[in-house]
């Protein structure tokens, strides 16, 4: 699917404000936050910031 230029920045717009209200939020309340680490290659390695309730054990 092809964006035309103001779909395009009204997508880079709003996650943005996503990414800014979600950073807002960890600041806010660090504890409720864990880091889930995984490394699908040698090459690669994923970090995803998730609530704490829901990390894997």
């Amino acid at each position: 699917m092809s964006l035309t230029p103001t779909q395009e920045s009204a997508l880079i717009s709003e996650l943005v404000d996503v990414i800014e209200r979600f950073h807002s939020s960890v600041d806010d309340y660090p504890e409720n936050y864990e880091a889930r680490v995984t490394q699908p290659s040698p090459e690669h390695l994923i970090i995803k910031p998730q609530p704490a309730n829901m990390a894997e054990e």
